[in-house]
């Protein structure tokens, strides 16, 4: 579906797959809660955000799935560790090149291409499920195909965004969109603990099935959006890029305090299950896969808020020491996390961590979107998609200190590794704290 040709103050850059401008600019509301929800109001973008809340809901649910079953299969942190990273490798090699092909081709097409692959994905797992030939090496193979289709999948579904809503409500539908991730985390991760327990993995993996079968159905819904860049080859397409990333100081900045966070942040989140059955399993009741549920529930509620937040933040509110500053809160609560005495105060360390991760998340996409220009978006989102590459350092540390110490330990240790970041940006560069 293509948009018709309409009057613009100011161009996004992405135009229709008929020539046409995509966005008119909007007028931010002015009321905190009409500002908050504003981007909902346009029908594309509507569209595109309950696809992202489906896709989301299983992938949530399959974070849980996957990390009950690797566990249930082994019992070892380095296989849970290899499991999680396995996605990390195709991110790394084709992040990108998927920002190139989102910033030369459909963007719908792409997001559609995208969520049949994840379709696909839960299908096989679930197959194996039921004709009980699932081993720990279906699951890394899941974990590889999933990061190939995120390569090309992220980049397009964040650079389309701006197209859809205009420069003015950039931020606002990037930290919504932020705020349905939370959503989905806030309630995905308890429900898919349940079924699992209650129904067992193949009843889980049908679930997440459905769930993205729904996202696809949404995605179609999407208008085509082409960016209106002028292009090379691929490799000029990539130098270009990296030659526009490195004259801008502030984008190298976002880029790196996001590198810096997503090999520390989620190391603590994918080791929950080991987490819950090492510390606590032995001496609760309400151990397994419940808790765990319940644990990444408390989380998303964090998250939900502090996306809750960030939407309704006006351009000029210091946002980048907010950005600092949920660093910082992540560091601490990862670290209250490995200290921890009781399951009760475990609670509150993850849901200060969802709280800190919004900020994070939403922030560092919506301000990275907000300095670079459409014809780069869909590279510059690649290039931040790389990042995720770089997350095994930081999950294989947190393995690794855990087979040989502890847990407990390895949390404490990521946990400095993050609160060492947002003291560097803080203190340090301050390219991020003029934002």
């Amino acid at each position: 579906m293509a948009i018709d040709r309409r009057d613009v103050s100011g161009s996004t850059g992405a135009v229709a797959s008929d020539g046409a401008e995509i966005a008119p600019e909007v007028k931010v509301a002015d009321g905190y809660w009409q500002r908050t929800f504003q981007s909902l109001s346009n029908p594309h973008f509507r569209a595109l955000w309950l696809s992202m809340l489906f896709m989301m809901g299983g992938m949530n649910m399959q974070m849980v799935a996957r990390g009950l079953l690797a566990w249930d299969l082994t019992h070892s942190y380095q296989m849970m560790g290899l499991i999680s990273i396995g996605f990390a490798p195709p991110m790394l090699l084709f992040g990108m090149f998927g920002g190139v092909v989102a910033d030369r081709i459909d963007r719908k097409r792409m997001i559609q291409v995208g969520q049949l692959g994840m379709v696909a994905n839960a299908a096989v797992i679930a197959l194996a499920l039921y004709t009980d030939t699932i081993t720990i090496w279906y699951l890394f193979a899941a974990s590889i195909f999933q990061g190939t289709l995120f390569a090309f999948l992220m980049p397009a579904r964040q650079s389309i965004i701006p197209s859809i809503v205009g420069d003015n409500l950039m931020a606002n539908a990037l930290a919504l969109n932020g705020m349905g991730m939370s959503l989905m985390t806030l309630g995905a991760p308890a429900v898919g603990g349940i079924i699992y327990a209650w129904a067992g993995p193949a009843a889980a993996y049908d679930t997440i099935l459905g769930l993205n079968a729904v996202s696809l159905i949404f995605s179609a819904m999407l208008p085509s959006v082409i960016s209106a860049g002028k292009h090379r080859n691929v490799l000029g397409d990539l130098m270009d890029a990296l030659k526009y990333a490195g004259r801008n100081r502030t984008v190298i900045g976002l880029l790196l305090i996001a590198l810096g966070t997503t090999m520390f942040a989620n190391a603590a989140r994918n080791f929950l299950p080991a987490y819950v059955d090492d510390v606590f399993g032995k001496t609760i009741e309400a151990g397994g896969p419940q808790t765990v549920g319940w644990l990444l529930a408390v989380f998303g509620g964090g998250a939900f808020l502090g996306s809750l937040f960030i939407a309704g933040l006006r351009r000029g509110a210091h946002r980048g020491l907010w950005l600092i500053g949920s660093t910082l809160l992540s560091g601490v609560a990862v670290v209250g996390l490995g200290l921890a005495p009781i399951l009760a105060s475990a609670y509150v360390f993850l849901f200060f961590m969802g709280l800190a991760d919004a900020g994070r998340r939403s922030l560092n996409n919506a301000l990275l979107m907000e300095v670079v220009d459409d014809s780069y978006r869909g590279r510059i989102s690649g290039i931040w998609m790389m990042n995720f590459g770089f997350m095994p350092i930081g999950i294989l540390l947190f393995a690794q200190v855990s087979d040989i110490w502890d847990i407990r330990i390895a949390s404490v240790v990521a946990g400095a590794g993050l609160l060492i970041t947002g003291a560097w940006f803080l203190l340090v560069d301050h390219s991020i704290r003029r934002l």
